[in-house]
């Protein structure tokens, strides 16, 4: 009696790993119920999903590039809570007196423009050349036509009076003002100047000298550079082109590019 009684004891235990086994499929049935489900993707909910994600990522990198800062490690988390409503990021651009490139380029415009209309009211609007560059505003005086005699560095009548409006224009302005003389590359033998950079610089300083001494421009606001026959804008191959190479430029510096201490 006893021994059957074992037997069947040891029956029964050898039979325990079925249980174990059983769990297992269970388990296993479950788990691929979880992936089945997950599989089945909403095309509408992801592009949403996807949209949402590349917007807050976009928007956060941004706002740490301007702000100079690391990224994504400034911010906790990307998660909406509860109760809390996410504004627009704010972006913080330095603002300096230069202004933006196109606020400048529009003064440029419009600083040339009124150059211009000064110019045609006194009828000289046709002897001089006025442009708008990435520096500023460059009004440019054609020597031979209203200001110097040759070799010479005299401001002539309608040349003084071109360069007083100028002045004029320019007086109330913050701006800075380059005097850039130039010149032909015809060698000079005698006269009161010794080369074609002394004569470029004399006739700059010329320039210069009235515009502080009759139009009341600020002296620390102006300079004069001599560049002889260094920098042509056509070539020096014909009389014609020589004459153009013959120049003052009376450059309006934007405000970016005033650097003067």
């Amino acid at each position: 009696m006893g021994k059957r009684a074992e037997g069947e004891a040891e029956a029964e235990n050898s039979e325990r790993w079925l249980l174990t086994y059983a769990d297992m499929i269970t388990l296993l049935l479950a788990l691929f119920v979880v992936l089945f489900a997950m599989s089945s993707i909403s095309q509408k909910k992801f592009d949403e999903f996807k949209t949402g994600l590349l917007q807050t990522f976009s928007q956060l990198q941004l706002q740490s590039a301007l702000k100079g800062g690391t990224g994504l490690l400034e911010h906790r988390s990307l998660i909406t809570h509860p109760g809390i409503t996410p504004g627009p990021p704010q972006i913080s651009i330095p603002q300096t007196g230069a202004g933006t490139p196109a606020s400048v380029s529009q003064q440029s415009s419009q600083l040339a423009a009124q150059i211009n209309a000064a110019l045609a009211q006194a009828n000289l609007a046709n002897d001089v050349q006025v442009a708008v560059e990435k520096r500023g505003v460059v009004v440019r005086l054609l020597s031979d036509k209203v200001f110097f005699n040759t070799d010479s560095a005299t401001l002539g009548s309608i040349g003084t009076e071109v360069v007083n409006i100028i002045g004029k224009v320019v007086e109330p302005l913050p701006n800075d003002i380059d005097v850039e003389g130039y010149t032909d590359s015809a060698p000079i033998y005698g006269g009161p100047f010794s080369s074609n950079f002394e004569l470029s610089a004399v006739r700059a300083v010329t320039v210069l000298e009235q515009l502080m001494r009759s139009d009341g421009v600020s002296a620390d606001r102006l300079s004069a550079t001599g560049f002889g026959a260094t920098h042509p804008i056509v070539p020096n191959s014909s009389p014609t082109n020589m004459a153009l190479n013959r120049r003052v430029d009376v450059v309006i510096l934007n405000s970016q590019a005033n650097n003067r201490l």
